[in-house]
């Protein structure tokens, strides 16, 4: 079988290596496995130069060897370039040189390699070191240079090496804007950010629409890239992207406090920044998605924040009271500062009570933790709240105005604002179907059991033994009633719970409910089970073998339940990088 297909294909001087037309040769399978793996010995063969045997997309024997993750031989790297010293730098479809694709990999002594062989085809250092710094800095189709695969692939020592090769040289951004430091940043890479920060004599710290290696590693919760950025340049805390959100802005939006509070530790005045859409302020947008850390964060160390308004003169109490959070008003209205917010319009006099009305929310909570001033809001808006809160046939036109002007929340750099609902009621919401089958099936369950007891009832003639439990003195039995009392009253009080959800809507406020609901429903179907055991014991007694092995079979749910709760804690603590 043919070793190779000739085609009429004609190879490119785009290297530098060729300066006449010569046919390109595609390789069989045979030598793209051989390449693959490593093996020296069927390219010895081959007639022509190793640079003109590649694949359809322009891979070389190295291109093809190198793009894996595992170990790669060095010896197979040497020996194909002391045969085709050309096929150093030659480049793939995508713009690739094998410098780019054992950054990829992680191919630290391949690296090594390349550079060696770079400085032996010159005589003197300063060629030498030109020549390593040229291949250094090709860039690919995408304009990224081997720094940008290492960086974005984590690879400390590799990032290492190519930056102590070439200390000076500023990384540009690629086609997407991103900087070797913000790929690094924006996937939390932290041993290489710090790498960067140390060796890098000059840094790009730039990346796309604005953004800052900062913006990527706050809006991404990676606490420690945003300390290592900030101690080497602080004023990056301030630098603003193209809709004029500071690394702040993303912090708070996202709900990651802890970045908030390092974010303000370092200049607590960007609290005072606003956006370019609306004017909002991280303390808005804090609000809006009801991030109570962040809230009390940024209220902490800049309580002044509270009295800016946006474009449309909403303060952050409205921007509270559209988020649906009774905790987000709590933190205002708990500050003696931030009472009086209750009371300012906006644009169009809507103040955040008329905005609590349109929600169609009764408005006393607000007032009651409003405490002094709930009278003033009552006298000056009385008129209109009652009207939002009326049978009135205007209500439902003035609740809809005023729910369309809550509706624009207008966009930013991560998309068009809208309110989160909270993912603890959602997941809920989706089984509580679920949790309403199994609380009624554990109520039946248990319900029936009570009634039909086990051993029976006795059925003597004395008046006094007829209906009466015949096993009612044993010890089992008597476990066996009570725990299927317990397990009765849990499932009907979570079905009541659900019931009482149903009326007044799953909201955060009743989350206490929803967890109780669940926890009813747990413990109801652990006592369903003792009660199995304990009934099952009482009725199999005269036999002990066989009530044991029962009793032991049906306790093994627990064991079952401790091992599935132990695979789904060391599920969370892989996942969350603990």
């Amino acid at each position: 079988m043919d070793q190779s297909t000739s085609n009429s294909v004609q190879a490119s001087p785009s290297n530098g290596y060729h300066h006449q037309t010569e046919t390109i040769t595609y390789m069989s399978l045979d030598l793209y496995k051989a390449a693959e793996d490593g093996k020296i010995d069927p390219f010895k063969n081959f007639a022509g130069p190793l640079d003109l045997l590649v694949t359809p997309i322009k891979d070389t024997i190295l291109h093809l060897n190198l793009a894996s993750p595992s170990e790669r031989s060095t010896s197979f790297v040497k020996e194909a370039l002391d045969m085709c010293p050309q096929i150093l730098l030659q480049i793939n479809a995508d713009g690739d040189t094998l410098l780019h694709i054992a950054a990829r990999y992680g191919h630290l002594d391949i690296v090594k390699l390349l550079i060696e062989h770079t400085r032996a085809q010159h005589q003197d250092l300063e060629s030498a070191g030109e020549a390593v710094r040229q291949m250094l800095r090709m860039t690919n189709k995408s304009k990224e240079t081997a720094l940008h695969e290492a960086a974005r692939n984590d690879h400390p020592d590799l990032v290492e090496l190519l930056i102590e090769q070439d200390p000076d040289f500023v990384h540009s951004s690629n086609d997407f804007g991103e900087t070797p430091l913000y790929l690094a940043s924006e996937r939390g890479h932290l041993e290489v950010v710090v790498i960067m920060l140390k060796a890098c004599t000059s840094l790009a710290y730039g990346g796309p629409n604005g953004k800052t290696a900062l913006h990527a590693a706050a809006m991404h919760r990676h606490g420690g890239i945003v300390h290592a950025i900030l101690d080497k340049k602080t004023s990056l805390v301030n630098k603003a992207d193209e809709m004029c959100w500071t690394p702040l802005h993303y912090a708070a939006y996202i709900g990651a406090s802890r970045v908030v509070k390092q974010l303000l530790g370092y200049d607590k005045y960007v609290a005072y920044a606003a956006d370019k859409a609306r004017r909002r302020t991280a303390l808005h947008l804090a609000a809006c998605q009801a991030n109570i850390k962040s809230m009390r964060e940024i209220i902490f160390k800049c309580p002044d924040c509270c009295k800016l308004v946006d474009n449309r003169g909403w303060n952050v109490a409205h921007y509270a009271v559209i988020s649906k959070s009774d905790d987000a008003l709590k933190i205002l209205l708990a500050n003696p500062s931030c009472i009086y917010l209750v009371n300012e319009k906006d644009a169009q006099g809507n103040t955040p009570l008329h905005l609590l009305a349109a929600l169609q929310s009764h408005p006393r909570s607000l007032m009651h933790h409003a405490k002094g001033h709930r009278f003033a809001v009552y006298r000056q808006n009385f008129l209109c709240i009652k009207e939002l809160l009326s049978r009135s046939p205007c209500r439902k036109s003035y609740q809809k105005e005023i729910q369309e002007w809550m509706r624009d929340l207008g966009g930013g750099p991560l998309g068009q604002i809208v309110i989160k609902k909270d993912d603890f009621i959602l997941t809920f919401e989706r089984a509580r179907d679920s949790h309403i089958v199994v609380a009624a099936l554990v109520a039946t369950v248990t319900f029936a059991a009570a009634f039909t007891l086990p051993g029976g009832y006795g059925s003597n003639d004395d008046e006094k033994d007829q209906g009466v439990a015949i096993l009612g003195k044993n010890s089992a039995f008597k476990a066996f009633l009570i725990t299927d009392a317990i397990a009765m009253v849990l499932s009907t009080s979570s079905l009541f719970i659900h019931f009482t959800l149903a009326l007044h809507g799953y909201r955060q406020r009743f989350m206490w409910l929803m967890v109780y609901a669940f926890r009813c429903i747990v413990f109801a179907i652990e006592a369903m089970v003792v009660a199995f055991v304990t009934g099952t014991y009482a009725v199999l007694s005269p036999s002990q073998g066989l009530a044991i092995s029962t009793c032991a079979i049906g306790l093994s749910f627990f064991i079952f339940v401790f091992f599935i709760l132990t695979r789904i804690n060391s599920t969370i603590f892989k996942f969350s990088g603990i």
